[in-house]
This record gives C-alpha cells, sequence and structure tokens, in this order.
C-alpha cells in the first residue's frame, strides 16, 4: 500500500479564503514566530519543530527550528505539495495529531519518509484554529525515535498553539484595517485634490505620517500648496490631514535622503499608529 492524501475538510472553500487573509504565506518573517518554534522543542523535547498553513496545493512553513538547520535547509522545506504532507491530516479535527510510532500509524506507516530506515519516528501536529473555527494548519513537532507525550506536555503544546494561533489572528485583523483605512485615504485624496497622480499620494502619505522626504518629494508638495517655503505644512495640508483623521506634527523636512517608493507597506506605517 502507499500513503493516501487527506480527505478535503467539509468547509474547505472558506478555510482556504482564511488562510490567504492571514499574509502569512510566501512571507519569510521568521523573527515573529521563532519563539513558538523554540518553545515546543524545549516542551517537548524534540530535535525538530515547524508551523504552517495549508492552502489548496501545499503545505507553507512560515517558521522552521531545529538541530542544524540552516537557511538552505529552510528554504528547501519551506514548501511541500500537501498530499505529501503529514499535516494535511490535521485539517481534519481540532484535536491534537499524535502519532507515537510512525512506523506503525495506520496513515503514515507507509509514508516514503517513514519508510527510510533514518526516516521520522515521532510526529505530532497541534492545530492552529482561527477565532472563526477554521483550521489554517498546525504548530509541529518530530523526532527520530519512538516517544510518547505526556498530559501535561500535550496541554502545554495546545496552549502554546492557541497562542500562535491568537497572533495570527491578530495579524489578519490588523492587516485588514490597514487594507481598509487605505483604501478610505487614496479615496479621500482622489475626492480633495484634481488629478492625482500616485507619486503625488505617495509624497502627501509620506509628509502627513512624518516620513522621510526627498527633494523631489519636496518639491511636489509645494507645488500642490501642501507645504510653504520654509517647508512647514500649510492651513491646505492641516485641513486635509484632519480630513483623513491622520494624527501628524508639523513637518519640517528640508535635506532628507530619497527613499524607495515602491516599498508601499514602509509610506503606509505612519497610518497604522
Amino acid at each position: 500500500m502507499s500513503f493516501e492524501a487527506s480527505p478535503i475538510p467539509k468547509n474547505e472553500e472558506s478555510r482556504l479564503l482564511a488562510v490567504e487573509k492571514t499574509g502569512v504565506l510566501d512571507i519569510v518573517n521568521e523573527e515573529i514566530y521563532n519563539v513558538y518554534c523554540h518553545l515546543s522543542r524545549q516542551i517537548t523535547k524534540c530535535p525538530d519543530s515547524w508551523a504552517n498553513v495549508i492552502d489548496k496545493y501545499r503545505q507553507y512553513n512560515f517558521v522552521l527550528d531545529g538541530e542544524d538547520i540552516n537557511d538552505q535547509i529552510k528554504e528547501e522545506r519551506r514548501t511541500s505539495p500537501r498530499p505529501l504532507t503529514f499535516c494535511q491530516y490535521a485539517l481534519n479535527s481540532k484535536s491534537p495529531l499524535i502519532a507515537n510510532d510512525l512506523t506503525k500509524h495506520k496513515i503514515f506507516k507507509n509514508h516514503p519518509s517513514v519508510l527510510k530506515i533514518d526516516g521520522p519516528r515521532f510526529y505530532a501536529a497541534f492545530p492552529l484554529i482561527n477565532s472563526e473555527g477554521y483550521i489554517l494548519g498546525s504548530l509541529c513537532v518530530r523526532d527520530f525515535r519512538v516517544r510518547r507525550l505526556s498530559k501535561n506536555i500535550i496541554n502545554l503544546m495546545i496552549g502554546l498553539s492557541k497562542k500562535l494561533s491568537h497572533q495570527l489572528d491578530i495579524q489578519t485583523e490588523q492587516r485588514q484595517l490597514s487594507i481598509e483605512r487605505i483604501t478610505r485615504v487614496m479615496e479621500t485624496l482622489d475626492e480633495e485634490i484634481t488629478n492625482i497622480s500616485l507619486s503625488e499620494t505617495i509624497s502627501i502619505l509620506k509628509c502627513l505620517s512624518n516620513g522621510l522626504l526627498s527633494k523631489k518629494d519636496q518639491k511636489k508638495l509645494l507645488d500642490l500648496d501642501l507645504i510653504d517655503k520654509n517647508f512647514n505644512l500649510t492651513k491646505k495640508s492641516k485641513e486635509l490631514k484632519n480630513l483623513l483623521k491622520l494624527d501628524a506634527a508639523v513637518l519640517k523636512r528640508i535635506k532628507m535622503p530619497a527613499l524607495k517608493t515602491t516599498e508601499i507597506d514602509e509610506l503606509f506605517k505612519g497610518l497604522d499608529k
């Protein structure tokens, strides 16, 4: 017999939307999540830990931690085809999925990695469940020897996975609020300033959110009557700031380095404070 893929969850369509909303797919930002894998290894004494979300076709490991795992190995393990993963089976239950001996487990005993002499022998996955009840992925550990987790350790891991799930919830909410706020700001600027260009919009937002201004930005703002010759905010820009509900102090920028205008996220940082 060969390893078989897990049945697709009944709420898969909605679950996939929830995964996409997290914003973690294809984003390597491990410093935010390293603590969860580090603690997982400390709690379980397993050599390897990772956390993932699973989309329609693949498992994406947004953080990995383990003995002798370097950046190259991390990138090799970053994604896996969904039908070949252990963690696909963690999508079907909100309870932990624990295989004390993979070679004897009815689901995993025929997995290609388990059939290897030096393959994994223990695996545990703790579902990452968002506030809407969707299982996004899991927080996992594995070992290369057969083992068993105590009830206390299992409870500690359940608690840790809940904390990671909550963090993903908060980031999802903040991301959605940021998108909504940016959209609202762009629409307001378009209404208030005739024929405004994208580059002018970026300059205005940098100005009103206390961002650093290049000489090119300064010229645009002078032309739009949003700063005066002393680089202070004009009455027009103060009214615009109030309209946009941005809490920015009086601007006085004379010699400032140029910024990369393509990094939209950086330009909108001040809007989220």
